[in-house]
């Protein structure tokens, strides 16, 4: 069960030395390895050794009847030990009967079996060693004696990189995997190890023939063969009942490897990462393309909830200031919608394993990605495991909102006459930008969760009451007709007032305040001029017939807010995805988020400065994300070197032709 290791030579006779130096017995466990299993009666006579007592059972029933005996020697043996010694089958005359022919077939003939067993063993030894010098390193070690073998595999992420394969060799699991294939494709019964997981165990029975043993050999020849291809498809296309793929070998992606520099001025972070869809793990490992989104989802089922989070890359990235950072990312295989089916505690306990891989390996600060932050209730659930966490949304917060501008800029768009909409704008991101927004435009509208509209509409109310505090407090007037009410309003409360006298104003005015809140998503979207959306929804919400002809879109959800539908439906429509920066001097991060080289999510890229700055706090957690960090990581993206990636839509760099476009379809009436 430790992955068939063989003791060194002459290792039991100096165990057995030692014991009757000091009066203790030797006793040898020879359930598995006993009767003949190793080429010998007992495995402990290849060192010439008698023990004083040796424990069988199994081979001794002949796989008809459950038996079990203790041997002893007659120095050992005493009465009283026998009178006590007791089992609920010990009276069992049928088993000992079975049990005295097994005894008898092995040893007639001169130990004929026996002596077959050794050589038949011989010759899978042969094989399996020629295999394995053929197939090195997919396949590591090979060990045994007589009838039980050990194929050892030697494939982890280093060996085997973007690949399921190198998780699973990583995690313990590949020879159970390999045992479920070797049965369901090879018709081949095989059993992994309790305690090597890389180890699977080749025990055929006795009577096994040169034929069968050939054909074993042939079969566990060919998925060498298969392994040696890194496909990972090949080795999980039985767990969705699917057709083998063509074997064809998965080019390995070159990455430029970064190298850890070990030293205090080297800022140390970590950014965990998840599959948005089923259909991310094609990112991570090409070779699972071959399968559809629900036959994804069989493997996951079948194996997610026995992984655990990994270790995908590295990255080192140095400012333009010259200072260093070197980063590792961390995923966890549950995609977002898991995540929100999951109970609580198991998503935390799994974040909590992630979080602290990433110290052990060094972080000082981790990042939280996508659906982590939101499960984590922003990262306050990870709080107090002795490294700092953030979920990146401050700066998220600052790139979504220069794009969103920018992208007004270019296009023409009038911001002081413009209607604004923030969708999501009760949690973090969409509050935060919220309050940024209210400066420039015409009149906002704060959209809630329709599906807990009292809830929601509380926390707008809050929302509101905030914004009008941030622009009473505001030195300048911007222009923006929502300040301008705040400011000129005779019940404004003052610039100190507390919150809840802010709620109170925001009640008051709700009917002709050009800050608008509501959780009817139809009613108000086709009336917004600019959309910026930042929901926790798994599904996509805003679908071609919601918007106004010409919007402006902002979708900085992941998994994104806007259908895709809208691209080829609505042309007029420009949709631009929030908070994907470029890295300074593009570095490779090593893993595929769907970015060209040297580009990242903005929630990355705070981790990535806080670590440049050795700023190794607490930040950006919770929904309370204050002008203040968001004024901070602006600053910190100026001196390092960090700015927007250019526009991009659907995951896609937006072309100068595309954006042309655009502007085309929005002069047609």
């Amino acid at each position: 069960e430790g992955g068939i290791i063989l003791p060194p030579a002459n290792y039991l006779k100096e165990a057995i030395a030692v014991c009757h130096q000091y009066g203790t017995l030797l006793i040898l466990d020879e359930i598995q390895t006993g009767l003949g299993r190793t080429g010998k009666m007992f495995a402990c006579q290849r060192d010439g050794i008698t023990p004083d007592i040796i424990t069988v059972a199994k081979a001794l029933g002949g796989g008809i009847i459950p038996i079990g005996a203790c041997l002893s020697t007659a120095a050992v043996y005493t009465e009283e030990f026998g009178l006590k010694h007791s089992s609920t089958f010990g009276g069992n005359t049928l088993a000992c009967r079975v049990g005295l022919k097994v005894i008898e077939m092995l040893t007639r003939d001169n130990q004929r079996i026996i002596d077959e067993v050794e050589q038949k063993g011989d010759y899978l030894l042969q094989r399996l060693l020629e295999i394995k010098k053929r197939y090195s390193p997919a396949i590591k070690d090979v060990r045994g004696r007589g009838l039980m073998i050990g194929l050892e595999f030697g494939i982890d992420l280093e060996s085997y990189p973007n690949s399921f394969l190198g998780i699973l060799g990583d995690q313990d699991l590949l020879a159970p995997v390999l045992s479920s294939y070797l049965l369901n494709i090879e018709n081949l019964r095989v059993a992994p190890t309790l305690n090597g997981g890389s180890v699977i165990r080749i025990e055929p029975p006795f009577i096994i023939s040169d034929q069968e043993a050939a054909q074993a050999m042939d079969a566990i020849e060919r998925m060498a063969e298969r392994l040696a291809t890194k496909n990972s498809s090949i080795f999980l296309a039985h767990f969705a009942d699917k057709q083998l793929p063509k074997i064809n070998e998965i080019p390995e992606k070159k990455t430029e490897k970064s190298v850890l520099v070990n030293n205090q001025d080297v800022g140390r972070f970590a950014f965990l990462v998840h599959p948005l869809y089923l259909k991310n793990y094609v990112e991570f490992d090409e070779s699972l393309e071959y399968f559809s989104e629900a036959e994804l989802g069989s493997i996951s089922w079948r194996c997610n909830d026995l992984l655990e989070p990994f270790f995908v890359s590295g990255a080192k990235i140095i400012s333009r200031t010259g200072q260093v950072a070197y980063g590792e990312f961390i995923s966890i295989l549950r995609t977002s919608e898991e995540f929100m089916n999951m109970p609580k505690e198991k998503i935390i306990d799994e974040l909590k394993m992630a979080v602290q891989l990433a110290k052990d390996r060094g972080a000082q600060i981790v990042g939280l990605g996508a659906y982590t932050s939101v499960v984590s209730r922003g990262g306050k659930d990870l709080r107090n495991l002795g490294v700092a966490v953030t979920t990146g949304n401050s700066y998220t917060v600052a790139a979504a909102v220069e794009a969103t501008l920018e992208a007004a800029k270019q296009l023409g768009v009038p911001l002081d006459k413009t209607t604004a909409a923030v969708v999501g704008a009760t949690g973090a991101i969409g509050r935060a930008t919220a309050l940024l927004m209210a400066e420039k435009v015409n009149s906002l509208i704060l959209i809630g969760n329709p599906h807990a509209k009292e809830r929601s509409y509380r926390r707008l109310i809050r929302v509101s009451a905030e914004i009008y505090r941030y622009l009473q407090n505001c030195d300048t007037l911007q222009g923006g007709k929502i300040m301008a009410f705040t400011k000129n309003h005779p019940l404004i409360p003052a610039p100190s007032a507390s919150i809840d006298e802010y709620i109170a104003f925001a009640e008051a005015v709700i009917n002709d305040s050009p800050l608008i809140y509501s959780t009817n998503l139809k009613k108000h979207l086709p009336q917004s001029d600019m959309v910026i959306t930042a929901t926790s929804q798994v599904n996509s919400l805003i679908t071609p017939d919601m918007l106004k002809f010409g919007a402006i879109v902002c979708d900085v959800a992941r998994p994104a807010d806007v259908s895709v539908e809208v691209k080829n439906a609505r042309p007029d429509v420009l949709v631009i995805d929030g908070g994907v920066i470029s890295l300074p001097g593009l570095p490779d991060l090593g893993f595929n988020f769907g970015f060209e080289k040297g580009l990242a999510y903005a929630c990355m890229s705070e981790t990535i400065m806080l670590a440049l700055e050795h700023d190794y706090k607490h930040f950006s957690l919770g929904i309370d994300i204050n002008m203040d960090t968001i004024d901070y990581t602006r600053r910190l993206a100026q001196k390092h070197g960090f700015q927007l990636a250019g526009f991009r839509s659907f995951d896609r760099p937006l072309d100068q032709q595309t954006f042309e476009n655009v502007l085309q379809a929005r002069k047609r009436t």
